[in-house]
């Protein structure tokens, strides 16, 4: 009979993750019922002699919740225990991004899983009889999705003594664009950077100011941000005539 890899076995685990955890989502909330205001706790309800727990943090350190996290046997893959991360109680607050698998004695792989975010795995994790495993923070880093820059000019033909402004518009299909900077550069000179404000929704205005007279041919880039790639437009053309009359 052919056995799968064990790296081959963990790359499918962590794309199957959400639909396993499915089924097991209702059941960990109902477990959550059961408040403890100190995550190093034991909880009330103890299915098995071990437990692993830990918190799934962003790169701000910020808790995440909702976070799909599966437990699979690390000798044969198998899924053991599924929990989803929540706002646990404690004196101080609530602790955002928690979990705890309850599991046998043993060595695990633990996997998380969000939409968003690349997966996270913690490989030969060992649970003991009766000792909470604590993992402590596991930092999920945002995926960086592809983008799209477009640009053109307000005018493409202005006058010696008129501004010369440009609209820009990034986009991407995966994200909402709501940070990050547009650069336009004329060869390697730096004619403008603004940066991109959550009301923006990708697109902006830049003033270039007064250009020489003459052909620009200008670039414009957008640097990405946590979660976005960079990506650049085509190049745009303006012309700064040598009078108001050409202008027209």
């Amino acid at each position: 009979m052919h056995r799968t890899t064990r790296p081959a076995r963990l790359a499918i685990m962590t794309l199957l993750l959400p639909a396993l955890l499915l089924p097991a989502a209702a059941s960990a909330h109902d477990d959550l019922e059961d408040d403890h205001d100190d995550h190093d706790e034991v909880p009330a309800v103890v299915e098995r002699a071990g437990l692993i727990q830990g918190v799934a943090v962003d790169s701000a350190g910020q808790g995440i919740d909702d976070v799909a996290v599966q437990a699979l046997d690390a000798r044969t893959g198998e899924p053991v225990a599924s929990a989803l991360t929540y706002a646990s109680d404690r004196p101080t607050g609530p602790q955002h991004g928690y979990f705890y698998l309850h599991v046998d004695p043993g060595t695990y792989d633990v996997v998380l899983v969000k939409r968003g975010y690349d997966a996270g795995l913690l490989a030969d994790v060992t649970a003991r009889r009766k000792a909470p495993t604590s993992l402590g923070p596991i930092t999920l880093a945002l995926r960086d999705w592809p983008t799209t820059t477009a640009a053109s000019p307000v005018d493409p033909v202005v006058g010696p003594k008129q501004r010369v402004k440009l609209t820009v518009d990034v986009g991407s299909r995966k994200a909402r664009v709501d940070g990050g900077r547009v650069k336009v550069l004329e060869g390697r000179r730096v004619l403008a950077a603004q940066r991109l404000k959550r009301s923006d929704k990708g697109s902006v205005k830049v003033d270039l100011g007064r250009l020489p007279k003459g052909t620009h041919h200008l670039r414009v880039l957008f640097t990405g941000t946590e979660g976005l790639k960079p990506s650049r437009a085509k190049k745009v053309k303006v012309v700064v005539a040598r009078s108001a009359r050409h202008a027209r």
